[in-house]
């Protein structure tokens, strides 16, 4: 089936829950978007609160209560996750993240040994439903003699997180604690390798789609040979739009809500830094213009700033207000806001969930 290219980015908010029913809880929230970027923490609590129509205090509960999870599942970034996924997420992708790892950890002068011994002195710190933030767990490993200065303590958090040994679990003070894996993630759903490679491609389109193929490898990490498999079991599960010479896949019921919802794509909505609407896809022209895009990722530095999406299109940059009152402010890319991005505002900003 053809269809004009500006209706990709519409039917996108669709499949991500930003625009038609939300999911009914931040745990649904994620559980449907699979991964979403989590090192701005903040940013993802707003993007999960949009997506279930909540407040960023009852994701943060449900971070607390052992729901949400955040780890390195994929491309080396932290990511929220539903608890029970996230074993079988790691299983697919340690390996590639470790050898991509390789080369710094020599620069750091990380061995194998300090990562047994840091896994040592981590589980008998925390065995027994102990939880450290990063600056204590970075203590203690300075006082058994694991050098943690420049990068080496992060890269040991994550070397020890891709083992499945700790976690990142509930808030300690401001700051997320780290936990043993084992203990707060009792129950990890079990897959082979290829249900695993199966579901997270078919989750990735229904929540994502209308996405490539391309998009889907680029946001996972996976490579070709570990989709081949599987794909036309994947492929009989979806739906699929043709856009020139380029296909893309989706969940057939986001096709089917086109129709009511289509006129709904079009209202004004503000997004959070990070956000998976931009940084869910490898390539994102559908909703940034590549003419503005240095203008959302500065430098090409790979922060994202929040942005006002306007009838599917990323128009502008925006601020919270001062301590929380006023209306947000905006900086357009190029040309000046429509009337109707203009008027719906002050609205935006009421519903917003700031963090």
């Amino acid at each position: 089936m053809t269809t004009p290219r500006d209706h990709i980015a519409r039917l996108r908010l669709i499949a991500q829950r930003l625009v038609g029913p939300a999911c009914p809880t931040p745990t649904d929230a994620v559980r449907w978007m699979t991964c979403s970027q989590a090192q701005d923490f903040a940013g993802a609590r707003c993007a999960v609160a949009l997506r279930s129509g909540t407040s960023v205090a009852e994701v943060e509960r449900a971070v607390n209560a052992g729901e949400l999870v955040r780890s390195w599942p994929m491309r080396g970034t932290l990511q929220l996750v539903a608890a029970e996924d996230l074993a079988w997420m790691l299983s697919l992708n340690r390996e590639p993240t470790l050898r991509a790892r390789k080369r710094r950890h020599a620069e750091l002068a990380i061995t194998p040994r300090d990562v047994a011994r840091a896994t040592e002195v981590t589980v008998a710190a925390l065995r027994g439903g102990g939880r450290l933030d990063r600056a204590g767990l970075f203590a203690l490993w300075q006082q058994h003699g694991i050098a943690t200065e420049g990068q080496r303590g992060i890269h040991l958090v994550q070397a020890l997180s891709l083992d499945g040994v700790i976690v990142l679990g509930p808030m300690v003070g401001k700051q997320h604690g780290f936990v043993l894996f084992d203990e707060w993630i009792p129950r990890s759903r079990k897959l082979t390798r290829d249900q695993s490679v199966a579901e997270w491609a078919v989750r990735y389109f229904r929540s994502h789609g209308p996405a490539t193929v391309a998009d889907f490898r680029w946001w996972s990490g996976l490579l070709q040979r570990n989709l081949s498999p599987v794909w036309e079991q994947v492929r009989g599960e979806l739906a699929s739009l043709d856009v020139g010479e380029t296909t893309y896949y989706l969940d057939p019921a986001t096709l089917a809500a086109w129709e009511s919802l289509g006129s709904a794509t079009l209202r004004p909505l503000l997004t959070p830094a990070f956000d998976e609407i931009l940084l869910g896809y490898a390539d994102r022209s559908p909703t940034l213009p590549p003419s503005v895009a240095d203008q959302v990722v500065p430098g090409r530095n790979g922060v994202f700033r929040p942005v006002l999406i306007d009838g599917g299109r990323a128009v502008a940059t925006w601020q919270k207000p001062a301590k929380g009152i006023g209306d947000v402010s905006v900086s357009p890319l190029g040309g000046r806001l429509t009337a109707r991005a203009t008027q719906a505002l002050p609205g935006l900003t009421r519903r917003y969930p700031f963090a």
